[in-house]
This record gives C-alpha cells, structure tokens and sequence, in this order.
C-alpha cells in the first residue's frame, strides 16, 4: 500500500484502540488535512485489500485481524519501556524466585497491561524417579506414586479394564524402576520395552506410557481475567468464551511457532526476536518467550483483537526478559520476523 493508505491505516487503528467505536472518514481526514472523499477512497481500497471492514452500512471503519496485524507489525521491535518503570519492574522481582517469582510476573503484566496474563512453564523433563510404586485402586484403574530425585512426590492415575494381576503389577514396577532415564524419555522406554513382554504385562506398560505425561505437566499461572472483562468488549458473549478458552484452555501456540483453528486467524504468527502475536477477529494473544531450566517457557497478555499493541508488546518482552534473567539494557535491534 502505499504511504498515505498506510498513514490512514494506522489512524484508525490507533482511533479505535482508543474508543472502541467504528473511525469515520471525516475524523482521519481532519488528521491528514484531506478531503473526505479522498480518505473514503482510501477506506475503500483497504477494505478490497482486506485491511478494514465496515461493520454497518452507514459506520465507520474498523481493522481486520490483517489489519491490526499489519499495525503490530510496525510497532517491532517494541518501544522500550521507561527506565524509571523497567527499574521499578526489576526492584519489584528482585530476590524472588521459583513459583513465586512467576506469580508475581503475571500479576505484574496484568496491573501494567490491563489484560489476562498466562505464563506457562515446561514440564521438567529432566526429573529421574527416586522410587515407584504402583497399586491397584479399583478393578479399572491403577496408582502410581512416585518420588522423583529433586523430592517431588507425585501421584498418578492409570486407566486399565481389566486392571492386571498383582504379579502383572510387580513386574511393571520392577521394569520402572530399572529405568535411569529422565522422566521425559520414559514413555518412549515403557513402549519399547512392551513390544518384547508378554501379552498382560505388555498392556500394562503401554497404558502406564499413555499416562505418563500427568506426571509432570506444564506449571501454568494466571491473573488479569477480570481486568480484561472491563474492556468495552467484556459484555460480548462471544469475546468472553474466546477468552476464557485462550486463557483456561492449552496454549495455542510455542517457541518454536503457531497452530490455530479459526478460519479468521493470521496465516502465521508474528515473530520479533523474542516475541510473537497470535491474534483473530476477536482475540490477541502477544507472547515471549523465555529459557527456564532445560526448556523454554511463555509469558502471554490475551487481550481484544483492539490490543494496545505497543505497550502489551514492551511489557511482554520486559517480563519475559525477566523471567529469563536478561539483560533489562539490552531492548534488542533485531528486525521483525515471520517465522517459516
């Protein structure tokens, strides 16, 4: 598009950031001293171009997800935050650590952003069992409690019909505690292992495999939920479901890049250095990433598609950057990138 089309681009995305009401061409024109018929003209290029949309017949115009996205776009790398606020930030984390260091991030993220924070951990591959011991609960289901080697006790459900035998039982906890593999490589041994046994305790080890990964979940905290339902959108049915999904529900997206299911959604996900943008019709969901222990965590403000684009964008790298101990001088020169 060219300069002028992109200018009014921007104005009415910034304009209905800001009101949440449809931009009419007579208040973009006043702002780059044009008639209003040349700013309709541009309204209607960018809407055939897929830029904006026209929620009513006589309305103004809002930005599609392509539009909004192409507005984010400009604003990466982020502007950095204010020294005295990134200080402050800083002061605010210092001499906090394990969980509720990142409970105090995403309440942080949420008072400065006004929108839902989510910040997901990785589950710690890593871990190595200390002990096991499996017992029959009922004639479908079987327990495993296991103590893993940094003290951890965790317990873990097995759905069996028929539940084995006990000697069936034994033997499978027998061929788990062999096993000195990190606990992230024990599904992929238990099956191994299945293919050579006989038939019971085979079956037995397959379905300990296929529970294995509610032993050590993603760590996951929240806040900010009832900030974003004040936005002007909070009343929308709709908007509501949408987010408590983003928030409650699997993250849909990670380091190493974006899946999604609506047919609104970006083709692909917006990516500077440490950052990406997910977002619809509907929804924004802007994250960072950030190395904790062996694996990669994600910090994500889930705001309305009309997102304070810039401002989540600092406060999303500045804590994200936090929680990966980097450098709060170092904002980062590196262009904006779409992932392949």
């Amino acid at each position: 598009m060219n300069t002028r089309r992109a200018r009014v681009l921007h104005l009415v995305a910034e304009a209905y950031i800001d009101t949440a009401h449809p931009v009419p061409s007579g208040k973009i024109a006043e702002h780059l001293d044009v008639s209003s018929a040349t700013v309709r003209n541009d309204f209607s290029t960018l809407e055939q171009e897929g830029y904006l949309q026209q929620p009513h017949t006589s309305a103004g115009r809002v930005p599609t997800a392509l539009g909004f996205r192409t507005y984010a776009l400009a604003h990466l790398p982020p502007p950095p935050m204010p020294p005295r606020l990134r200080r402050d930030v800083r002061r605010r984390l210092a001499g906090t650590d394990g969980d509720d260091l990142f409970e105090l991030a995403s309440r942080l993220a949420a008072e400065l952003s006004g929108y839902a924070v989510v910040v997901r951990l990785p589950p710690d591959d890593a871990l190595r069992i200390l002990e096991i011991h499996l017992s029959l609960l009922t004639s479908r289901r079987l327990l495993a409690v296991v103590v893993l080697d940094n003290g951890l006790v965790r317990q873990l459900g097995v759905d069996l019909d028929p539940a084995p035998e006990g000697n069936v039982i034994d033997d499978a906890e027998r061929n788990l505690r062999q096993l000195t593999l990190p606990i992230g490589e024990v599904p992929r041994a238990l099956r191994a292992i299945a293919k050579h046994a006989d038939p019971e305790l085979g079956r037995t080890l397959r379905a300990l495999a296929d529970a294995w990964r509610g032993l050590h979940p993603p760590r996951i905290f929240r806040d900010g939920l009832g900030r974003l339902l004040l936005e002007p959108e909070g009343s929308d049915p709709v908007f509501v479901r949408s987010v408590v999904d983003h928030v409650e529900g699997e993250p849909l997206h990670g380091p190493s890049g974006g899946t999604h299911s609506s047919a609104a959604t970006s083709d692909e996900p917006m990516a500077g250095d440490d950052l990406e943008l997910l977002l619809d019709d509907t929804v924004a969901r802007v994250s960072s990433t950030f190395l904790c222990g062996t694996g990669h965590g994600q910090l994500t403000l889930v705001g309305p598609a009309r997102m304070r684009y810039p401002r989540a964008l600092t406060i999303a790298r500045e804590l994200g950057r936090a929680l990966g101990r980097g450098d709060p001088a170092d904002e980062g020169t590196g262009a904006a990138k779409t992932p392949a």
